[in-house]
């Protein structure tokens, strides 16, 4: 037998409609439905309390929790599980996976209701004009092509979204208490790893029609002689740019952009990629040349010793773009420390040199290799590529399938005076390729937004097994031909 109590409220008929909106009755349901009645009508002149009232909880609960009345009950969980009466039945089962996955989180509770408004007035947006800048969005899954989407000025063509929101929102079907509601322009298949509202793509200035010039640039224009085709010219460079961006909304699996082959990305702290299946890493750590600092002395070396030396999931591994000091390093005998690896890291910032911190988690890495530093070369030099791949030449070696052999590489670029990362090897893309999360490490795990992170033509959005490509169309514009025939042919 297990117990449960009712709430700490009023007893209302809420519960009685409840159980008579249900049309599908058994005998147990039948027999809790009359126990509810006769409790109601012996509480009523105790105002409904039944605060003190204890009920017995066998066999027939779990017909009551299948009316979908559980919330009136504080009951074990355990209660539902097959050591209590044996296994459950599939279609309880599923029942009870339903209910959970229905039910909004905080998240969605808190930070989504801004998206939740209802529209007044439908947006009836039907027709593409090619001749005018939009937006194409390709969904694929499994290489596949899973949907096409097109987006101009007035939103996304066709969209069945009736709330306020003006950016284009992208999730699984979202479910509320006004089943009316539709939130999302972009709809994806029902996948548990996405979020009911998991992102939006931000294009209104991408539509702008108006110039915005900074003050400065509009009085300088004001003010100097030049014929007005000209100064219209200057304006149009001047200009604000016009931007499409992308913003993840505290999603559960994140949302990513592909890294490419040819376009360096910059590293920054907190950035956080996903390379293969289920293979994470975190920037922890990232300095840069200084002035003013110290030049690498024995305790630069003693520091990284104990940074090798530490426990199993601590030890660090440790990897020199400069091969001699590297033979330095491994002559250094075992340093034994209590300090914390927040401490030596603070030490290690004191030191003229780009150092770069990493740490992996998930498929294929090893317990004593989650931990890697990257030192560079001092005067802002280039490094030699520090790769991270399959393959045992690599210098971080993650032994997972669904990891290329050469992954993807990370440097330290003079020309950017930044440490950079790049997919793949030098004429070759990586298979699963090199994904950085809009989101943070500390905006993941505080369930916060993202910033917004600009798009590319032809940028690759990673949203749980989907890609959606993203292709900014200028728009064609007419020959004097072609107009001279339009104007003849109204």
């Amino acid at each position: 037998m297990k117990k449960g109590s009712f709430k700490k409220e009023r007893f209302s008929d809420k519960i009685i409609q409840k159980i008579l909106e249900k049309q599908n009755y058994d005998q147990y349901s039948i027999f809790f439905f009359f126990i509810i009645i006769k409790m109601n009508n012996d509480n009523t002149n105790n105002n409904e309390n039944l605060n003190n009232f204890n009920f017995q909880l066998n066999r027939f609960g779990i017909s009551f929790y299948a009316l979908g009345i559980e919330q009136y009950f504080y009951l074990d969980p355990s209660f539902f599980r097959g050591d209590s009466f044996g296994e459950e039945d599939d279609n309880l089962r599923g029942l009870r996976q339903s209910l959970r996955r229905d039910r909004p989180s905080p998240r969605e509770k808190q930070n989504l209701q801004k998206y939740l408004q209802k529209r007044t007035e439908p947006i009836q947006n039907d027709h593409l004009d090619q001749r005018q800048p939009y937006i194409k969005v390709t969904s694929l899954r499994n290489m596949n092509v899973n949907n096409q989407y097109f987006i101009n000025e007035y939103g996304l063509i066709g969209s069945l979204k009736n709330t306020n929101s003006k950016d284009i929102l992208i999730g699984r079907s979202h479910r509320n208490q006004n089943q009316d509601l539709i939130p999302n322009d972009i709809i994806l298949p029902e996948d548990r790893v996405i979020s009911r509202i998991h992102c939006k793509i931000v294009c209104k200035d991408y539509f702008r029609k108006d110039q915005i010039l900074e003050q400065k640039y509009q009085q300088v224009l004001k003010y100097i002689n030049l014929p007005s085709q000209i100064k219209h010219k200057i304006s149009q460079f001047l200009e604000e740019p016009k931007n499409v961006y992308i913003q993840d909304l505290a999603s559960n699996c994140g949302t990513y952009i592909r890294v490419f082959r040819q376009e360096p990305y910059q590293l920054t702290y907190d950035n956080k990629f996903s390379i293969g299946s289920d293979t994470y890493f975190s920037i922890v750590l990232n300095e840069t040349n200084k002035q003013n600092a110290k030049e690498i002395d024995q305790d630069f070396y003693r520091t990284l010793k104990m940074l090798s030396c530490l426990k199993t999931q601590q030890r660090h591994e440790i990897h020199f773009g400069d091969k001699q000091k590297q033979q330095d390093f491994q002559q250094q005998e075992e340093e034994v420390t209590i300090l914390t690896i927040k401490e030596l890291y603070s030490k290690l910032k004191e030191y003229n040199l780009p150092i770069l911190g990493i740490k992996f988690s998930g498929q294929g890495v090893e317990q004593n290799k989650q931990q890697n530093i990257l030192i560079g070369k001092q005067q802002n030099q280039d490094t030699e590529e520090f790769y991270i791949g399959r393959g045992t030449e690599n210098a971080i070696k993650i032994n997972s399938n669904t990891i290329s052999r050469k992954q993807c590489r990370i440097k330290y670029s003079g020309q950017y005076q930044q440490w950079v990362i790049s997919d793949g090897f030098q004429d070759r893309d990586s298979a699963n390729g090199t994904w950085v999360s809009l989101s943070t490490v500390e905006q993941s795990d505080k369930k916060k937004e993202s910033n917004l992170i600009q798009l590319k033509n032809n940028s690759e959005i990673k949203i749980g097994d989907f890609i959606l490509k993203v292709e900014l169309v200028k728009g064609q514009k007419n020959r004097c031909g072609e107009q001279i025939k339009e104007i003849l042919s109204v």
